[in-house]
């Protein structure tokens, strides 16, 4: 099914901020130039800057200007070689720590007979036919579970536990403040600013951990907060993403959250 289109008429003569900001890009206000079909062209207000960018890595608008529009993001960015180019992060592999000792000690140990040569070939080949069964078992059971036929059995190993206590924090809506939450649900057991004082947006997490979830506000200012969304405790799995007035939800925001 073809994705509907951006409401791209929101941006038109307005500015607005990246979320998640561009990496390599330290003014994080735009306006919007140009949009084709498949890219739109976007100018830093600051530095001036020019940067085409493929509609398929944009998500939805806010509904607030409140103190600036909001363009998600589907997933992280990074501006390289003058272009914009989907993040990703560099694993390091450590090298190993085997020591010249214990491989000098290897080298050491004296190389099989002929008839234990043989003796161990003639075991891998009586075992080749169970090795073989099990695989051809295994995939049955995969391939079952995929066609819906038998429940995946890869996924039941690997689900996570997402049960909470209730299931209140479905009535809470993207207009709600701090306040309207508060009568919704009560107190939280604990609070945490995870934004810095200095940042465009801020993030707060209600900790409702009697409940087994965590609920999150956002907003351009900290007595601004509005509900985004509700991630489960501790998996931090998102449960629930705000209803956008203009349609979509606040989920390409509460997969990007700052992490907590």
């Amino acid at each position: 099914m073809a994705s509907q289109p951006l409401p791209f008429e929101a941006l038109q003569d307005r500015s607005f901020s990246f979320y998640p900001a561009v990496r390599g890009v330290e003014h994080n206000e735009w306006t919007l130039k140009e949009v084709t079909w498949s890219e739109v062209l976007v100018l830093n207000c600051q530095t001036l800057q020019e940067l085409w960018i493929p509609r398929s890595h944009l998500g939805e608008v806010s509904s607030s200007d409140s103190p600036i529009l909001i363009l998600g993001l589907q997933r992280e960015l990074e501006l390289k070689a003058g272009g914009v180019y989907p993040y990703h992060k560099v694993v390091t592999e450590l090298p190993s720590t085997r020591s010249g000792r214990e491989q000098s000690d290897s080298d050491k140990i004296p190389m099989p007979t002929q008839k234990r040569i043989r003796d161990s070939d003639a075991r891998i080949i009586r075992m080749l036919p169970v090795a073989i069964g099990i695989g051809l078992l295994l995939s049955l059971t995969v391939f079952l579970g995929l066609s819906g036929n038998l429940r995946n059995p890869l996924k039941w190993l690997f689900e996570v536990n997402t049960t909470t206590s209730d299931q209140s924090y479905l009535a809470l809506i993207e207009s709600d403040n701090y306040h309207a939450v508060i009568s919704k649900l009560s107190a939280p057991d604990s609070e945490q600013w995870i934004s810095h004082e200095e940042d465009e947006l801020q993030f707060q997490a209600l900790h409702y951990a009697s409940r087994g979830y965590i609920v999150v506000m956002m907003g351009g200012a900290r007595a601004e907060m509005r509900y985004l969304g509700t991630v489960h405790d501790p998996s931090r799995q998102v449960l629930d993403s705000a209803k956008l007035s203009r349609g979509g939800n606040t989920s390409s925001m509460m997969h990007n959250l700052p992490e907590f």
